[in-house]
């Protein structure tokens, strides 16, 4: 039963009941008036026969009283009138039957034909003494009669024409009316639902999912209706959960690209200054924007320490007495990340063993944290002890570096000018035993010399100790080190031409390896300069194949001579002294000619390195 209901309710018969209709009425008026027309046809014969009734009458009165004696053709004129009166259209015309004025008055001129006229004849002719008069009259009353049975005719035909118009015009307004009420039901149970659904559809199309269709009915346009809500629901709602998820993306993204700015600002203030001068504060207020935790601290101690020097907070609050005494030994303990307790969370600025403080994150009571609010303080936290454990490092290695530059210092020192200093004391004691015993005055004099030759030569060396010590590379590298070594030379005498190949500036060398090379390359520069008596210096630094870096200086002076450990070359000892601390080999000798070469090479720390990682792969 409900396929039926629904069939009924379809739009489908709907339209099909209304063509129907529309074509049922249409032929069934054109089938009554077919019929009607057909019963008809035969009514203007009908009249036309009827009427031709009186001309015959009038043909044989006229025969009869001009001329009595022709009887054939007055019998053949009667003939004629029995053979139209009693057979053909009059007799068979299916008026006779439907109308009762027609049979009545066909019957009336038939009997008074039979009965009057047509006796009278016969006795006319019999005896043509009859009167006119009485014939005359007797034709009149059958021609009264047959205008009768014609009028009769006339009006049965035109009862049949009325008949069929009447079905026509009622055909007409009926179709007339059936083609209205179906243009109504078109227009409202069909064109109007079509058209809010196409407007529906449209909204649809241009991205509004809230419109809806009107769901009235149970036909195919309702259950269209039906779907395309159910479709802008569906399509609403996926879009408002994208929206969404689109929001909760974009919020998402925004808080990692703040979370990573604010890594970014960390990272680049404990680069750009020491970490010791770094303001945290703008740092901590930064971070309690980007979290939403309003309430930070951030205690800040040494690595040796118990209790933070530095107390940082995000918010306006009382500080506890302890913190103002410094006596945070809660808060400070040595947890990577301390358990929740009554709403606050420790990081701990750890690196290794090292401690560094804590940053304390104190939440709304019922508030929890969120894994990336989690990541970015223990990110932050990890920063700020990067921080501060390289600041710890530098430290470390600036006092490494200074006891070093001591010890360098204590080693020039006691290789030239405490030798100096030592000879001369003893050549001081020589000369009070000289004056003691009274010895000649030509010894005290050679002694005096001997003093003063020492002087000179303690006092260039304390020159050249000064001239080392106050060398800077100032971030340019060896080859403009030794172009200004070069140019101070070349300024205190035009005497010397200078020759400087450098092929070295793709060795990353370490800031050790570059004062060494360069005070051995200096040293054996200003002892050609001073003691060669050349004219020409060329210093080359170099590296072959094997990674080894080539210190060469050659001069084309009178040579060094076969022992030159003696008096005045401490700077060959000291030479010697920073080869060794680069674990590099330093050779002197005369060239074949005429000059002395210096010879100094080493492995740098990276070739040593990638040499290590090398065999241990």
């Amino acid at each position: 039963m409900q396929p039926i209901k629904n069939f009924i309710h379809s739009t489908v018969f709907k339209i099909a009941a209304l063509m129907f209709s529309v074509s049922f009425l249409a032929i069934v008026s054109m089938f009554t008036t077919v019929f009607m027309s057909d019963g008809a046809q035969f009514d203007a014969q009908a009249v036309n026969v009827a009427g031709s009734l009186r001309m015959q009458t009038y043909r044989i009165h006229s025969v009869m009283q001009d001329s009595p004696s022709d009887i054939e053709t007055i019998n053949q004129l009667v003939d004629e009138f029995d053979l139209t009166l009693n057979t053909g259209v009059l007799v068979n015309q299916q008026a006779l039957w439907d109308n009762g004025d027609i049979a009545k008055h066909h019957t009336i001129v038939a009997n008074n034909w039979n009965e009057q006229v047509k006796p009278l004849i016969q006795t006319n002719l019999a005896s043509p003494s009859i009167s006119n008069t009485s014939s005359l009259e007797v034709f009149n009353k059958l021609v009264e009669d047959i205008e009768l049975l014609v009028v009769a005719y006339q009006k049965y035909a035109e009862i049949n024409i009325a008949n069929i118009r009447l079905v026509q015009s009622l055909a007409l307004f009926s179709t007339l009316i059936l083609i209205a009420i179906a243009m109504m039901i078109v227009h409202r149970h069909i064109e109007q639902p079509l058209s809010k659904l196409t407007s529906v559809a449209r909204q649809i199309g241009q991205g509004d999912f809230t419109a809806r269709a009107e769901e009235t009915g149970k036909g195919e346009l309702a259950l269209l209706a039906r779907t395309i809500n159910k479709m802008s629901g569906s399509l609403y709602r996926s879009k408002s959960q994208l929206e969404e998820q689109i929001k909760r993306k974009t919020r998402k993204l925004t808080r990692s690209n703040q979370s990573l700015e604010l890594l970014f600002q960390v990272s680049r203030r404990l680069n750009e200054v020491e970490p010791g001068s770094v303001d945290f504060q703008p740092l901590l207020n930064k971070l309690a924007d980007v979290t939403g935790v309003k309430d930070l601290d951030l205690c800040i101690m040494t690595a040796q320490g118990t209790s933070p020097y530095e107390h940082l907070m995000s918010s306006e609050k009382t500080i506890p007495d302890k913190c103002q005494q410094q006596l945070c030994h809660d808060c400070t303990e040595h947890d990577s990340l301390a358990p929740s307790v009554n709403g606050q969370m420790k990081y701990q600025l750890n690196i290794g063993d090292q401690h560094y403080g804590v940053l304390v994150v104190s939440l709304d009571e019922g508030s929890i944290l969120e894994d990336w609010q989690h990541q970015l303080f223990e990110a932050i936290a990890e920063q700020v002890a990067n921080g501060l454990s390289m600041k710890h490092q530098n430290e470390q290695r600036r006092r490494i570096a200074l006891m070093n530059e001591r010890t360098v210092i204590a080693r020039e020192l006691h290789d030239s000018l405490a030798q100096a200093l030592s000879y001369l004391k003893i050549q001081v004691t020589r000369l009070q035993r000289l004056q003691q015993k009274e010895s000649a005055q030509e010894q005290i004099d050679q002694v005096i010399d001997e003093l003063k030759n020492g002087l000179g030569a303690a006092y260039s060396e304390l020159r050249e100790l000064l001239t080392t010590f106050r060398l800077k590379l100032d971030g340019q590298g060896i080859k403009a080190a030794l172009e200004q070594t070069i140019s101070q030379l070349q300024n205190r005498s035009d005497d010397f031409s200078f020759t400087l190949n450098y092929h070295v500036s793709n060795v990353p060398f370490t800031p050790q390896e570059e004062i060494h090379l360069l005070q051995i390359a200096r040293e054996a520069t200003q002892n050609a300069f001073y003691h060669s008596q050349g004219s020409n210096i060329e210093i080359g630094i170099t590296s072959n194949s094997l990674s080894e870096v080539i210190l060469t200086v050659k001069d084309n002076g009178i040579g060094i001579p076969e022992d030159p450990n003696k008096l005045n070359h401490y700077g060959l000892a000291i030479m010697k002294e920073r080869s060794r601390n680069l674990d590099g080999e330093l050779s002197v000798k005369r060239n074949d000619e005429r000059g002395t070469t210096v010879m100094f090479s080493f492995i740098p720390e990276y070739a040593r390195t990638l040499e290590v990682k090398s065999k241990s792969a």
